[in-house]
Parts: C-alpha cells; structure tokens; sequence
C-alpha cells in the first residue's frame, strides 16, 4: 500500500520515535505537502485497517488494554481511527497508541483519521523514499 508524506527535511528511515513513533501518510500528494515542500512515498508492506483491527484480529482489544494498563477509555480510543479525545494532547498520545498497537499486533501501518480525512500512521518496517 502506497502512501505520500510532506516534510522540510528529507526522511530516509521511518523510525519509533519522535511524538507518533512514525510518520503519517496520505493518499494524495496535495494533502502530504501541506505539511511540507519534500514529497516522500512510502510503501507499507503490512497495513492494518480499522475494520481489521475490530473484527478481525484476535486479541486486538487485549493487547489494547495491556497497552493502557487497562484503562478501558483509552484503549476503547485507541481502538478508533479518530482516536478521539477532548484534549489535543491526549488525542495525540491515542494515536501514538495506536501505532504501538499496530506494532504489536505485527503491522508496519494502521489506518486513521484526521483533518485530511483518512490517514496512515507508517511505522517502522515501512519503506520510504523520495518522490
């Protein structure tokens, strides 16, 4: 699955680290480069939807919990692509969640959603080159 990443600086490696533990993606060039003048394409072998994630991967909402320390709310968030909350900050932190969520679970990608509508948050695992 092909996504396109915006960025002022060059990206050669997608690392775990930084405040999503990976980039984000976008299906069109336009939204990626609103976020900066690089276009970057990035190639995600193992991509995890949202329907996947709910009704099809097994012990996706246990290892949820165990990621939230079993805070039911937040793993209930974490669950959803828009990683809803009423704190920017805290919505940030779901999405960082969820991406260590997709991880876990052995994927390199998982889909959100976002002010460009439907997302990807691209972990390490993902390959990404200039465009």
């Amino acid at each position: 699955m092909e996504h396109f990443h915006g960025s002022n600086t060059e990206i050669t490696k997608i690392r775990a680290d930084g405040m999503f533990g990976g980039v984000f993606g976008a299906s069109s060039e336009s939204a990626a480069l609103s976020h900066g003048d690089l276009l970057h394409v990035i190639d995600s072998p193992r991509p995890l939807t949202d329907y996947e994630l709910n009704y099809s991967v097994e012990n996706a909402w246990e290892t949820a919990l165990e990621i939230t320390g079993g805070d039911e709310v937040a793993a209930e968030a974490i669950m959803s692509k828009g990683c809803e909350s009423d704190d920017a900050e805290q919505g940030w932190e779901f999405q960082r969640l969820r991406g260590l969520l997709a991880a876990r679970l052995g994927y390199t990608s998982v889909e959100m959603l976002d002010e460009h509508g439907t997302t990807w948050l691209c972990l390490p695992g993902c390959t990404i080159t200039s465009a």
